[in-house]
């Protein structure tokens, strides 16, 4: 994997045509040493070679296409309406990332990598090549990793208690043979686009739900000029509640326009050029709600209220664009990390997930650890038995199982191999429609591999863009590269594109077009 620091450091070392100090003269290579030091690259707010001087991704989790085009027609007023389509390419084709579970989705969106290649398959997985925490490296390798609110010191308050439990976490040997805890932005396999943009001198920040998201740091674990958590698992369960959590992010990036810090306080640095946030009103909404029928043309009343919020703060973010001065330089891509399903609560089947790791348990295939939502990912103690554990939970009819990838099927469709990889599951379990595997019901939730999980809204929006609807097919991934190249940075120091060849997004820029 590139180092976007080493890289960032060789150009360094060629820019600067400096003597080693106290010896005049001497160079290695036709370069010089750069003076010693322990800082960053100066922070600058702006990078001269993109078309853009800020890049911001704002996304709505949960909400799906049909939901942007049912608003749309229903509001022609809006600011979606009005200005971000007005000025914006709609890629009405958009796809979310499979699994489409928040972790891996938001990987897709700010590394441009898929599962294979991240590493990231769901918040709550199993690496046969870590050991459980507070092991201390001993007993039997294999341990569940875990990148929810159970990491929090204590997820109950706002701040999540201020830290990650350390004790949580779970462990790895080094090279040299001591155990340590595994950070979350550790278990991430490739850079970030902050790593990029703030390896080459700017200043970056991001807006999440957990502390747990911390690993948008990137394995470096500095790629964040500042991040900013509130934890959301610490906030009432009513759509009011959901609606002031977000407010928190939207009052993060109004303070970060003007060159703030998200608590409001003056940064040194200015203001980030490459940042983003997610908002959880309407996913909250569709969890405990739903739709009224059976297509999702007509939201419950917390599902309405959430969309219109959205609606109105987005353009209250475009206003303080405009007051700092910045909207005209700002590329902004706007939509959803992952949608949510099933759409139809009035055929929804609600399944504890228990009962998948029970079906194959019971011919006798011990289990690792089963997750699952409307979608699942299954690891077995013994890889071997695999196609037989496939066999029992297609044979079982009550599961709701519609498909099951096993063994070597899962490398086949481009997954990587459960054989070669520590973290690639066993079995991928597909969810027939309308079936929901959770440990408490719900109306809807996400992870799986249906249209009701991938087809979201993606936008790319600045008030002197052609408006266009463009229909072919394009990810979440590419949001990775798009943002990347909006500022004018080396794409090649992108992870996801160097190793998977994540392109852009059609249309957004002048010479593309």
């Amino acid at each position: 994997m590139v180092n976007s620091l080493l890289l960032a450091g060789a150009a360094a070392l060629a820019a600067a045509q400096v003597d080693i100090p106290e010896i005049p003269g001497i160079t290695y290579g036709g370069y010089s040493y750069v003076n010693p030091s322990g800082q960053w690259i100066p922070p600058t707010t702006a990078y001269s070679k993109g078309e853009y001087k800020q890049v911001v991704m704002l996304s709505f989790d949960g909400m799906h296409q049909f939901d942007l085009m049912d608003y749309v027609a229903k509001y022609p007023n809006s600011t979606w309406a009005t200005i971000i389509l007005k000025n914006g390419i709609m890629y009405e084709n958009a796809r979310a990332s499979e699994p489409s579970d928040s972790f891996p989705a938001t990987t897709a969106l700010f590394c441009g990598a898929s599962p294979r290649v991240s590493g990231i398959w769901w918040d709550d997985v199993y690496d046969r090549a870590l050991y459980p925490a507070g092991s201390n490296c001993t007993g039997p390798i294999g341990s569940e990793a875990a990148w929810d609110e159970s990491n929090d010191l204590n997820s109950s308050l706002i701040d999540g208690g201020g830290a990650l439990n350390v004790s949580h976490l779970p462990m790895q040997l080094t090279a040299w043979g001591t155990c340590q805890p595994v950070y979350p932005h550790n278990y991430l396999r490739v850079n970030t686009v902050f790593e990029v943009g703030r390896a080459n001198g700017l200043v970056t920040a991001y807006a999440d739900k957990h502390l747990t998201y911390e690993f948008m740091n990137g394995p470096s674990g500095v790629g964040l000029s500042e991040i900013y958590t509130p934890e959301v698992a610490s906030v009432a369960n009513t759509i009011q509640a959901q609606l002031a959590w977000d407010d928190l992010h939207w009052s993060a990036l109004r303070n970060w326009t003007k060159g703030n810090f998200a608590n409001g306080t003056k940064n040194p640095d200015g203001p980030p050029s490459m940042y983003g946030a997610n908002f959880q009103a309407i996913t909250w909404a569709q969890t405990n709600a739903g739709y009224l029928d059976a297509l999702g043309a007509q939201p419950n009343k917390s599902l309405e209220m959430a969309l219109q919020y959205a609606d109105a703060r987005l353009g209250t973010f475009l206003g303080d664009l405009k007051a700092a001065g910045q909207l005209d330089s700002t590329l902004l891509l706007v939509g959803s990390k992952q949608g949510q399903g099933p759409i139809n609560a009035a055929n929804e089947m609600f399944i504890s997930d228990v009962h998948l790791t029970a079906s194959v348990e019971s011919a006798g295939i011990k289990v690792a650890q089963t997750t699952a939502d409307d979608g699942g990912i299954m690891w077995l103690v013994d890889q071997s038995q695999a196609q037989a554990a496939k066999a029992n939970l297609l044979a079982n009819t009550t599961l709701g199982v519609a498909y099951v990838l096993a063994g070597d099927e899962i490398q086949h469709a481009g997954f990587g191999s459960p054989w070669l990889d520590s973290r690639v599951p066993d079995l991928i379990i597909g969810a027939k429609v309308g079936y929901l595997w959770a440990s408490s019901p719900r109306f809807e939730d996400h992870g799986g591999y249906l249209p009701q999980d991938l087809n979201v809204p993606l936008i790319a929006y600045n008030p002197y863009l052609e408006p266009a609807n463009n229909s072919i097919f394009v990810s979440n991934r590419q949001v990775a590269s798009t943002m990347v190249k909006a500022l004018g940075l080396p794409l090649a120091q992108l992870d996801g594109y160097r190793i998977e060849g994540t392109p852009v997004l059609p249309g957004v820029f002048k010479w593309d077009n």
